[in-house]
């Protein structure tokens, strides 16, 4: 869901899935959900929260644990953290908000909810089993500086660890 769907949405009431919280937490990489009291120190030191204002790990977490999961899974949010895990240094309770917000990003993807970016990235990971394929320029500048050739993996072994994945399921 878009910021705009959410606005045109303001005067209804959130729909509430009351397991939502525990869909969280079982998931791998959740359970920091349930230690989450909600003092906000992970949004006061989060570096994208001070660039981006709707990014607000302590509502994340607030959305989640109130059961609003359209909110949480169908909107952008989850996608905006950085992974820099400074969150986790300062929660004090070890709520894990990172990995929260990766358990987040797999139920996103799940739901179909994946930036246009990252599927280009997983698209290019599919077909040539590189994420961001090396461009001859880079290649040209390894052999002038003499440095060994790139050893990439064969494409049979990326695809096979894709449908272990579930990645190749996306794209």
């Amino acid at each position: 869901m878009s910021e705009e769907q959410s606005e045109k949405r303001s005067g209804e009431a959130p729909s509430v899935v009351l397991t939502f919280m525990n869909e969280v937490a079982s998931s791998p990489r959740g359970e920091g959900i349930l230690y989450c009291y909600q003092c906000g120190r992970c949004s006061s030191s989060c570096p994208v929260s001070r660039i981006t204002p709707r990014h607000n790990p302590r509502k994340l977490m607030e959305r989640i644990i109130l059961g609003f999961k359209d909110e949480v899974l169908l909107t952008d949010l989850p996608w905006y953290c950085l992974s820099c895990f400074t969150c986790v240094d300062r929660c004090p309770q070890g709520a894990d908000v990172g990995e929260v917000m990766f358990a987040i990003r797999n139920m996103s993807v799940e739901q179909g909810n994946v930036p246009k970016e990252l599927m280009e990235q997983a698209k290019n990971l599919v077909s040539t089993g590189q994420v961001v394929p090396i461009t001859n320029l880079a290649l040209e500048k390894r052999q002038r500086l003499k440095l060994p050739p790139i050893e990439f993996a064969s494409r049979e072994v990326v695809q096979k660890l894709l449908r272990q994945t579930r990645l190749s399921k996306l794209t």
